[in-house]
């Protein structure tokens, strides 16, 4: 996936990318952050997140 933007990448169904780790800190992404090496993707399904703001 290095080299892609997230609007490249391909999740599986209902997973949502919520953040870019960079050195253990997440960061402001938008669909043309490229990712590049060390960097950690964060996803989880829609509904895990609504529950966590319940």
């Amino acid at each position: 996936m290095v080299g892609r933007t997230l609007a490249e990448t391909t999740l599986p169904a209902g997973a949502v990318i919520v953040t870019v780790v960079r050195d253990g800190q997440p960061n402001d992404t938008t669909p043309k952050t490229r990712l590049q090496p060390g960097h950690e993707l964060l996803a989880d399904t829609e509904q895990e997140i609504h529950a966590a703001f319940q």
